[in-house]
């Protein structure tokens, strides 16, 4: 469902409150490691402990600890409910923007 969609994270929840993350990565790494085995779950091959941010959170202390943890996605909250995922793909679009928009030196440092 992930490749129809052209998604390449979904939240895990439990228990409606949020558990982990689950990226394609992690889905490639399991399917090649435990190829044959029968009945895993996402709990098991999700990332638990997401990043998750508050929707008014600035931009530049959510990509600082993206890049500080290593992980390629935040889980953007609003009022303690998930309302989006910011990636890194969706981070480049933006440093792509404001480049071509010739933004001073000082906004894309």
């Amino acid at each position: 469902m992930m490749d129809e969609h052209a998604i390449h994270h979904l939240p895990v929840t439990e228990g409606g409150a949020l558990h982990g993350i689950l990226s394609d990565r992690e889905l490639r790494v399991a399917r090649r490691s435990r190829a044959t085995e029968a009945g895993v779950t996402v709990g098991e091959v999700c990332r638990l402990e997401p990043l998750v941010v508050d929707l008014n959170a600035g931009l530049d202390d959510v990509v600082s600890t993206m890049a500080a943890r290593y992980v390629s996605a935040a889980l953007v909250t609003r009022e303690g409910k998930l309302c989006g995922i910011l990636t890194t793909t969706d981070v480049c679009r933006l440093l792509a923007e404001l480049l071509r928009a010739g933004a001073p030196p000082d906004v894309v440092a």
